[in-house]
């Protein structure tokens, strides 16, 4: 009857496509924001490490298997004050198809091309976009597990000391584990917070082509990517709702005016709810 989706139709996956419906008219809207953010089990002796900052490229190096230590030098000089370990770092990525995954590939597309291309080549992806479905190359260490609740539970386990792999926000709060402090372009490394979410996505462009119903009313988040604001923090998304606005089946008129109560509550009453569950 409706949809809810942090991926608008028409985005390019690699030579598939997933063009919007053709015979019913529906409408985006977006419902909660937040970011995606990297969870972490790391210890130096026994002590936990809680305040970890990692840059773009350093993030980008992780996930595409060129940093497999924590004793990088590249990590060293995101974290002057920690003296970190000499184990194996342990990325885990999604194995199910995922929101979080599109929209972190299109970042590391976007701002780090050069190692995500390179990526791309070694796992033979052509063409090389954002994708929904994390290629794992085998023979690096990479886990692949499915779902948030499956990547947060895999970091989170006792014997994961190493592991970091990319949640929604919610996920590290509800386990007690830390996000690492991500480096934006004024400098300053900083978490997901609402606030943070919310100062990001004030440069988020709604694309208002209607010639390109693929994108129309899509989110465009390439200047949130390049802002300069110290409060900001790059991952930050948008969830929509896709609504229908006719009356083509299984839509009728009693479920529309039910959806558009839900829609009501949804954006006014609701949001009052989100912050506290990780999202903005």
């Amino acid at each position: 009857d409706w949809a809810a989706s942090d991926i608008p139709y028409g985005v390019k996956d690699g030579n598939n496509d997933d063009p919007p419906p053709q015979n019913r008219q529906f409408a985006y809207m977006p419902d909660t924001a937040g970011g995606t953010t990297f969870m972490y089990n790391l210890y130096i002796g026994n002590t936990r490490v809680t305040n970890l900052r990692l840059s773009g490229p350093v993030i980008a190096g992780i996930f595409t298997g060129t940093i497999t230590k924590w004793n990088d030098p590249r990590i060293a000089a995101d974290n002057p004050g920690l003296t970190l370990p000499g184990i194996k770092v342990v990325p885990v990525v999604r194995a199910d198809g995922s929101g979080a995954t599109a929209q972190f590939t299109q970042w590391m597309l976007v701002t780090n091309p050069a190692a995500w291309n390179a990526y791309c080549g070694k796992v033979g992806r052509t063409p090389c976009t954002q994708t929904s479905a994390y290629p794992v190359q085998p023979g690096i260490g990479m886990v692949a597990q499915t779902g948030d609740l499956g990547v947060s539970g895999y970091v989170s386990q006792q014997q994961s000391d190493g592991a970091i792999g990319y949640v929604e926000y919610s996920y590290a709060l509800e386990t007690g584990f830390p996000v690492a402090k991500v480096l934006n372009k004024a400098g300053y490394y900083t978490e997901p917070t609402p606030g943070h979410v919310a100062v990001s996505l004030l440069d988020a462009k709604i694309n208002n082509d209607s010639s390109d119903l693929s994108v129309y009313l899509t989110q465009d988040l390439s200047a949130v990517y390049t802002d300069t604001d110290p409060r900001t923090y790059e991952l930050s998304i948008y969830s929509y709702m896709i609504l229908p606005v006719d009356n083509v089946l299984p839509m009728t008129t009693d479920k529309g005016f039910a959806l558009g109560d839900f829609g009501k509550y949804v954006l006014c009453q609701g949001q009052n709810q989100v912050d506290s569950l990780g999202y903005s």
